[in-house]
């Protein structure tokens, strides 16, 4: 008996789904004011206790102020009394009042800390007060030499090089350090809100399981279902010739090597490419000391730890610009503050800008199904029981100048095959100048050297001709590519869209000098 369609026709057309990847060029730059992250009131500061404007002295010290405890149960209890004292009312911020997208701004627009309140650098052993500023959106304005420094910069201003700023700036009223802070942002409920798994369920009383769009073209219709998890297809989208009969597995429930789902032994998923596989098909040893972490080969493990390598370390390249490959993560915070755990803070704070960067420039990109945020789930890379709508894995890269991120891209490897890049955003009143044109060759440079065969993008029409003569890409037309492409859980979009693509050879690095990159390779 052949296999039954079930017929799915769209449940809910309300949604927009009009964003693709963007470039200097891109005009638009509206936002969705549903999905922008309010903003609370900043709380009044008690200053009594802060020193006034006129630099501050070494001598001055805040062991009798402030406990100088080190555990995470005094920490907590600290940012909770701050947290205690701010306001909770919310309000929007109009976005002509948003200036620079920094670590600051976010804390500023969340009311976590207030604009212009005045901060100290402390020493980490003594406790004497190096250096004293106010805050803004733009970094700290030095009180003793009236300068406007990064946040880096006040660091080194003071007489200091721990190269952990954020963990020896304290607000003066509430002697809170802006390490602190950050954690307190990150855990605030509306942030978490975020980057929660997309979890998505039928009706209790439904027969029907299964997901209502296609996992290749994200329309509803005559469906194939997958009996193991919720995906369909449509036939056609996986150049299905001939109906099965009986039960059938999608492509992402069965073993990449054999092609079975069943026997063999357990199935297990390649924490890279996140393709499932047998161990006596393929794949490398399990490594017992990191069990959560397995690869269904070799090039797959390269790749993960090239990338993990790469989080979090800023990349300094011309005219004061820097890069960084970011991932959020929700691990538990240990209060060690250690190298790995101040690195995961900044990652995760510097994610909450970027999505705010992204959702500038781009359109509401709502799933018209579940109603899910996919620009916002992609930068926080969340994952789903719905493979369609599962964006674990995605990395999030950004260009910055002087703590302000400029250009944001979303990167996801499905393995040494292919990679893929559904947005890239510049801000502004940066567009023009070539932003996006450096963070795309950070991007391709760092796929080369992890040895990616291939980069898809989307691209709307009016785009299409600058990404092929400027990017050089090319459409991806070939039959034999678009197969390949259905067996992989890129994001989807329209029909109106284009898919571009160009092969990652040994390219030069764009960002460097012919004698510099003589030398690179």
């Amino acid at each position: 008996m052949a296999y039954n369609f079930r017929n799915r026709n769209l449940l809910n057309t309300r949604g927009a789904y009009l964003g693709s990847s963007g470039s200097d060029s891109e005009s638009q730059d509206d936002s969705d004011p549903d999905f922008l992250t309010p903003s609370r009131t900043p709380r009044r500061s008690t200053q009594n206790n802060t020193a006034r404007a006129g630099g501050a002295s070494s001598s001055r010290n805040l062991s009798g102020k402030r406990s100088r405890g080190n555990g995470e149960e005094h920490r907590r209890g600290r940012r909770e009394r701050h947290r205690r004292r701010r306001r909770r009312r919310f309000s929007q911020v109009p976005q002509a009042q948003i200036g620079r997208r920094t670590v600051l701004s976010w804390l500023i627009g969340l009311g976590v800390i207030e604009e212009n309140e005045v901060v100290w650098y402390v020493a980490a052993q003594s406790g004497n007060i190096l250096g004293e500023g106010k805050v803004n959106r733009e970094g700290i304005l030095c009180s003793c030499c009236s300068g406007q420094l990064t946040v880096e910069e006040f660091e080194v201003h003071s007489g200091s090089k721990t190269r952990k700023p954020y963990q020896h700036i304290y607000l003066a009223g509430s002697q809170v350090s802006l390490l602190d802070c950050q954690i307190e942002a990150w855990e605030d409920k509306e942030e978490e809100e975020g980057r929660k798994l997309n979890n998505i369920q039928p009706a209790s009383k439904a027969v029907d399981k299964n997901d209502d769009a296609c996992m290749i073209c994200a329309d509803g219709g005559d469906l194939i279902c997958c009996e193991r998890c919720p995906s369909t297809f449509h036939p056609r989208c996986i150049f299905m010739e001939i109906i099965p009969q009986g039960d059938w597995l999608c492509p992402y429930c069965i073993c990449k090597y054999c092609g079975n789902g069943n026997g063999n032994g357990l199935l297990m998923q390649c924490s890279q490419c996140e393709k499932q596989y047998h161990l006596r098909c393929g794949g490398e040893p399990l490594d017992l000391m990191n069990p959560p972490v397995a690869f269904c080969g070799s090039s797959c493990r390269k790749i993960y730890e090239g990338l993990h390598n790469l989080l979090g370390s800023q990349n300094e390249l011309h005219d004061g610009l820097t890069w960084t490959l970011l991932q959020c993560t929700d691990e538990p915070f240990t209060g060690s503050y250690g190298e790995e755990e101040y690195k995961r803070i900044q990652c995760n704070s510097k994610i909450a800008v970027a999505w705010l960067v992204m959702n500038e420039c781009f359109l509401s990109n709502i799933d018209r199904h579940t109603r899910a945020n996919i620009v916002q789930s992609i930068v926080y890379n969340r994952g789903s029981n719905v493979t369609r709508i599962n964006y674990s894995g995605f990395y999030t890269a950004i260009l910055e100048k002087n703590d302000e991120i400029i250009s944001v891209a979303s990167i996801r490897v499905h393995g040494k095959r292919l990679a893929e890049m559904p947005f890239i955003g510049t801000r502004g009143e940066y567009r023009r100048l070539g932003m996006a044109y450096v963070l795309e060759n950070c991007i391709e440079s760092t796929l080369c050297s992890l040895k990616v065969e291939k980069l898809v993008i989307p691209s709307v029409s009016q785009l299409t001709g600058m990404w092929m003569d400027k990017y050089f890409f090319s459409r991806l037309q070939e039959e034999r590519l678009v197969k390949e492409l259905s067996l992989y859980n890129t994001v989807m979009f329209p029909s109106s869209v284009v898919r571009l693509h160009k092969n990652l050879a040994v390219l030069p690095d764009l960002n460097l000098s012919p004698q510099e990159n003589e030398g690179h390779f």
